[in-house]
């Protein structure tokens, strides 16, 4: 697929997505400015003793991190939640979050609240909701026999160092002894003070895992909760960015949601590619009010009959280089405007000086004959029954003769059959042997009629209204086409829209020139008056 076949539907549409992004963008910034400024406060806890130690090993880091993931789940859970109300006298906590940070042993607590004090207050009670939950947590009843440990600590380690200065001296008397016997009472006596040192180091240890000094399974705080100064949201200008964004992406999936359930023809390079063939004229929309089937003839100074003019010398060219004097005007389907455009497109033959003969052969929704008020006439239908009837004396002059209409006439019992018969192409050939141009104007390919008259002539000119005409239906049309083997010499994009620079300059134009005629009329009729 193209980019610009991706990228006609958001131009298409661009007023509607960027709307979209704009009021998404406006709603986001108003509903912000409704908000309360947030604040954020954060402490730390670290769990275990491994940070002190200057040989930690890598199973000890391992089960830290284990313990603070288990720490920051707990935070999250009720009993921590419940007694941080019950500590602070709050009824309700506001947003916060416990995490373990990745392969750490830290637990960081985060409170985002609209007052600062209490984000404060809420994030340093959860800490100490959760430091209390931890097994070497001190309660008030037993700091009298943690103080009493650490006393035996103190002397223990005293005891230690001097049980040990001890055995360094005697093995330095041990050195100088010549004696048999004090040699052996030193070596006693040594023997001795090391089973000394050896107890007061395993009663020192056992002493010491009971604290928290030693323990694995501690937390403590290394960032304490400040009071936020400076507000962290909201952030007005990326919110509404964000929301733009946001808005501007849904509603161009809408627009390709739409324009994909959408079967209808809404541009030339969609026509293009069904048919294969160059495209010919753009007519633009006429407006309402005006006769569409005659506005050639009536706005003789619009944009609009500038565009059957540019239609008209297409066919022209082709006529020149390739000797094609007859054409099908038809459409994929009903309300295309074919009618239109064939008798527009026959008027602006006829201002060119040239002979042109219009045949409707619309048996079922003929509309010519009503629109110009012609009454009961004899036409094609009349001459297909008929074979001795002459063809010239079934035909209309319309606008002083610039064009000769053959109506469709009495309806024959077998359309198809009869357009599809000898007679109906002896019809053609007389009446392109008569005259200048044939235009035919032929019902639409929802009818079999269309294939049959499209072998009969030198080009079919398919006619497609942007925003109306199906892609099936046209798709359809084509293939019948291929299939008679009948020659698409091009296309007619009908009722396109314009940019307003585009109307308004040739609108400028015809008033210009509207203005210029009836001056000169005028002074023409001063002119007669005076002569």
């Amino acid at each position: 697929m193209e980019f610009k076949t991706l990228f006609t539907p958001l131009w298409k549409w661009r007023w509607v997505i960027i709307s979209a992004a704009i009021l998404a963008g406006l709603v986001s910034f108003l509903v912000s400015m409704s908000q309360s400024p947030q604040y954020l406060s954060r402490t730390t806890l670290i769990l275990g003793q491994s940070i002190n130690s200057p040989n930690p090993s890598s199973s000890q880091f391992f089960l830290e991190q284990q313990l603070a993931g288990i720490y920051a789940d707990m935070g999250a859970r009720e009993p921590v939640r419940q007694g941080t109300m019950d500590a602070l006298g709050l009824t309700w906590l506001p947003s916060y979050n416990v995490r373990a940070l990745p392969d750490t042993q830290l637990i960081e607590i985060t409170v985002t609240d609209t007052d600062p004090v209490r984000a404060q207050a809420v994030a340093a009670e959860l800490a100490n909701q959760i430091i209390n939950s931890a097994p070497t947590s001190i309660s008030n009843d037993e700091q009298d026999r943690q103080s009493f440990i650490n006393e035996q600590l103190a002397e223990l380690q005293d005891d230690i160092t001097l049980t040990q200065d001890s055995i360094d001296q005697k093995n330095l008397e041990l050195g100088n002894l010549t004696s048999a016997s004090q040699i052996a009472s030193v070596e006693q006596e040594i023997f001795s003070l090391e089973n000394k040192l050896n107890t007061l180091q395993d009663t020192y240890a056992n002493l010491l895992s009971s604290t928290s000094q030693g323990a694995l399974n501690t937390l403590r705080i290394v960032e304490p909760a400040q009071v936020p100064n400076r507000p962290i949201g909201p952030d007005r200008i990326m919110t509404s960015l964000i929301a733009a964004l946001v808005g501007f992406m849904l509603a161009a999936v809408g627009v390709f949601i739409y324009e994909w359930l959408d079967q209808s023809i809404n541009s030339e390079q969609e026509a293009g590619k069904i048919i294969q063939a160059p495209l010919l004229g753009q007519i633009p929309q006429i407006p309402k009010g005006i006769k569409a089937l005659t506005f050639v003839e009536e706005e003789p100074f619009s944009p609009i009959t500038d565009s059957f003019r540019s239609l008209r010398n297409n066919l022209e060219f082709l006529e020149v280089n390739q000797g094609a004097k007859s054409f099908l005007v038809t459409s994929g389907g009903v309300s295309d405007g074919k009618t239109t455009v064939a008798l527009n497109l026959a008027l602006s033959f006829a201002k060119d000086n040239k002979r042109v003969t219009l045949i409707d052969a619309d048996f079922y929704q003929s509309v010519i004959a009503k629109e110009l008020e012609i009454k009961s006439h004899l036409g094609l239908g009349d001459l297909l029954q008929n074979p001795k009837l002459d063809f010239l004396s079934v035909l209309v002059p319309l606008y002083n003769g610039k064009v000769l209409l053959m109506p469709t006439g009495t309806r024959p019992v077998n359309p198809s059959e009869s357009l599809n018969s000898a007679d109906c192409r002896h019809i053609i050939n007389q009446v392109r042997e008569s005259t200048d141009i044939v235009i035919i104007d032929g019902p639409p390919f929802i009818t079999s009629d269309a294939v049959v008259l499209a072998s009969k002539v030198d080009g079919v000119l398919i006619v497609v209204n942007q925003g109306q005409s199906k892609i099936q239906p046209l798709t359809n049309a084509v293939e019948q086409l291929k299939f008679a083997k009948a020659k698409i010499i091009g296309y007619v994009m009908n009722g396109i829209t314009k940019s307003s620079a585009y109307y308004n300059y040739y609108q400028k134009e015809s008033k210009l020139q509207k203005k210029e005629t009836s001056n000169k009329g005028f002074l023409r009729r001063i002119t007669n008056r005076t002569k």
